[in-house]
């Protein structure tokens, strides 16, 4: 049997020799364009400026000198049709003939980085040039504390500040999805008495742009807080359950019920994901652990190796999860914030360990720090402090004020470019 293929349908003629070996000529060939295929290059764009994909940005490949345009969904994907050239020959790009992909559009900062290799679909978010962007719990008119995106001109020192919720509940903790298009977020119910003890409150989801709010975890059983996004595809949120005799790291799908929500491990308190399923996991006694999960709520721990075993919280890790941040606890004559100090260091996951930390905040248990965002290039950390935002330039070592003195109270700052 012959088999051709004319505008991808199938027609078959019989012919008297060599049948078995015409049909595993074609079934090769269809293997192998399937795989090509699957590994083209395609991702989409957000603008993190509002939350809503961006059109019209132009997506490049340097090695290759291949560009193409996101469509109004903000996707886009290196094919035949896209990135047709002079030479009728070349072949669209894949994962495994590209190095390094920026993100641009006239307006916005460009966004450059290496391609990881074991996946072919590249998102980003681009923020607008001369400001900086970022999602923080914010209080409102009423001293509510809700979900909100600053854009800070750094010209002028004034922000724009655009409230994405506006509930009688209040809302802490933002973390982005991956891709930048949706965000997670706790919301306080029950409060009988100080943090955190007393504390009832579920888990939120909802796009970027303040639309499609549920909620994955219920909120009036147990307090449920630190929600993380996971890296490796299976969209799901990790987050800390407290104050009832099941507490623990659980997680559930995204777009999940509440009940459906899963013991992760049996101890420790979940910081964020790995782009090959392992968490963060710290213990109160102040040892870091990578975390692989089983089935059943078991999984396997792997200590990580630091200078000290000073208790560390409020975990950022970069984009190519060789950079991490934290807040660490140094001063135990005060609490862990007001006895911390702001730190980041080299992450190898291999090993796995945390080396050559800097302290980039200092101790003063008259102010409060804490709660620090990495950037894509891993130049700038956003963090608070004492209610107004501030980021660190890791080149230069200086330290501004990136909100402006108008601006209302403000806590748990995430740059809208990346999870944590």
């Amino acid at each position: 049997m012959i088999v051709r293929i004319e505008n991808g349908l199938m027609d078959k003629h019989y012919h008297s020799g060599n049948t078995m070996f015409n049909v595993f000529l074609v079934l090769a060939s269809l293997t192998t364009y399937s795989s090509a295929q699957e590994t083209l290059i395609s991702g989409r764009v957000m603008d993190g400026s509002n939350g809503v994909p961006l059109a019209g940005a132009t997506v490049s490949l340097h090695d290759a000198e291949i560009v193409t345009m996101t469509d109004a969904e903000g996707h886009f994907i290196f094919d035949s049709a896209t990135t047709k050239q002079a030479d009728v020959r070349t072949k669209p790009p894949t994962i495994a003939s590209a190095e390094m992909i920026s993100f641009s559009k006239e307006g916005y900062d460009t966004v450059s980085r290496s391609i990881n290799a074991s996946s072919s679909n590249q998102n980003a978010v681009l923020t607008l040039s001369g400001k900086v962007t970022y999602v923080c719990t914010t209080a409102d008119s009423r001293g509510r504390w809700q979900i909100a995106r600053t854009i800070f001109d750094l010209a002028s020192k004034t922000s724009e500040i655009t409230y994405l919720t506006a509930t009688k509940w209040w809302n802490f903790k933002p973390n982005f999805s991956p891709d930048g298009s949706q965000l997670t977020f706790f919301r306080r119910y029950a409060v009988n008495g100080p943090c955190c003890e007393s504390w009832r409150s579920s888990i939120c989801v909802m796009n970027a742009n303040g639309s499609g709010v549920h909620e994955i975890i219920e909120g009036e059983s147990s307090f449920n807080t630190e929600p993380y996004w996971s890296r490796d595809g299976s969209n799901r949120i990790s987050f800390d359950r407290m104050n009832v005799e099941t507490a623990g790291p659980y997680w559930n799908d995204s777009d999940g019920l509440p009940g459906a929500e899963q013991k992760l491990a049996p101890w420790g308190w979940v910081n964020p994901h790995l782009a090959d399923g392992r968490l963060f996991i710290q213990q109160r006694a102040g040892k870091s652990f990578l975390a692989t999960p089983r089935a059943n709520g078991k999984a396997r721990y792997v200590q990580i190796q630091r200078p000290d075993n000073h208790f560390i919280h409020k975990i950022a890790l970069s984009q190519d999860e060789t950079m991490i941040a934290y807040q660490k606890w140094i001063d135990r004559d005060h609490n862990m914030y007001k006895g911390g100090v702001m730190v980041y260091a080299k992450f190898d996951a291999t090993t796995p360990s945390i080396t050559d930390e800097v302290i980039f905040d200092q101790l003063d248990p008259s102010t409060m720090a804490w709660y620090v965002s990495i950037s894509t290039d891993n130049r700038f950390l956003l963090f608070a402090r004492d209610g107004a935002i501030m980021q660190h330039d890791v080149e230069t070592g200086e330290t501004i004020k990136v909100s402006a003195d108008s601006d209302p109270y403000k806590a748990y700052p995430t740059y809208t470019t990346f999870s944590k």
